[in-house]
């Protein structure tokens, strides 16, 4: 058996003024990357790293255990590195990250930060991630109930996250996931995981007819909520690629990835010259609120 992921997604700025949110949906690889709030360039960080992912997500190392997703991800923190080396004003600038690949019949997580995954399987929603916030750890300490971290003034700092300033990323978590055909997955920002109760959002997956409308019905009760955030949300149905038959789709992508900032642009042709800048231009879903 060899799985494959039928995904879709949905971006928008919310109450912010601009997104540094970036999303990824591919047949291998979905993908979220939240710019750390407050930090310069968080757009172009989160879109130098889906940038980066969203090509390579078409098929995956199926030689290594984890697909490769290891190794790409700490030349998505390099590339984060030499950005900053060229444009000093970048400095600071960072992105969470929550990936989901499949390679044969197995799946692999990535995670830094605070965007999360979870699997829908019925009757239940599963958190696949933990969030490196000053919050859970508070929460984990028991220093702090989950009704006051939802409160807590420091509750969006993240203590993990691809920022470049070491070849090794520390915090990084590489996990082996359990997944089958039918089961539901969701990667969102913390915008989504923020604005919703997890009932709520399992009750969404569990009623959408597909992908596309789970991730447009998500973002709409997010936003209604109402989100305090941008918030990004990829739902993906996982497939038997010998059995379900749904054609692959090209990878796409949504948020800050999507805009091609005039910033980030810049930054990616003055690195990597030439058909790296093209890989940065990819479709997004027609009718897809990219903010």
């Amino acid at each position: 058996m060899a799985l494959s992921l039928h995904a879709a997604a949905r971006s928008h700025t919310g109450p912010r003024p601009d997104n540094q949110d970036s999303g990824l949906v591919s047949p291998s690889l979905v993908a979220v990357a939240d710019g750390v709030g407050g930090n310069v360039g968080g757009a172009v960080a989160s879109s130098l790293v889906i940038g980066w992912l969203a090509p390579m997500g078409r098929e995956l190392e199926a030689d290594l255990p984890d697909g490769g997703l290891a190794d790409l991800v700490s030349a998505c923190n390099e590339r984060i590195r030499t950005a900053v080396g060229h444009r000093p004003r970048l400095e600071g600038m960072a992105t969470t990250l929550s990936a989901i690949g499949v390679v044969g019949d197995a799946a692999v997580l990535v995670h830094i930060g605070d965007s999360r995954a979870y699997r829908w399987r019925a009757p239940e929603l599963v958190q696949l991630t933990r969030d490196h916030t000053l919050v859970q750890a508070l929460i984990d300490a028991g220093s702090i109930t989950e009704a006051e971290a939802l409160v807590h003034p420091q509750r969006s700092a993240v203590y993990a996250a691809l920022h470049g300033g070491t070849d090794d990323v520390e915090g990084l978590e590489v996990l082996s996931v359990d997944l089958q055909p039918g089961d539901r997955l969701l990667v969102c920002s913390d915008g989504l995981s923020g604005a919703l109760p997890p009932q709520v959002m399992a009750e969404l997956l569990a009623v959408a007819e597909n992908p596309d409308q789970a991730a447009a019905t998500l973002l709409g009760a997010a936003l209604a909520a109402p989100a305090s955030d941008n918030v990004t949300v990829v739902v993906a149905d996982v497939l038997d690629d010998m059995v379900d038959g749904i054609p692959p789709t090209r990878y796409r992508t949504v948020g800050a990835a999507s805009s091609a900032r005039d910033e980030t642009v810049e930054v990616l042709e003055a690195l990597w010259p030439g058909p790296s800048t093209g890989a940065f231009r990819p479709v997004t879903s027609p009718g897809t609120p990219t903010g």
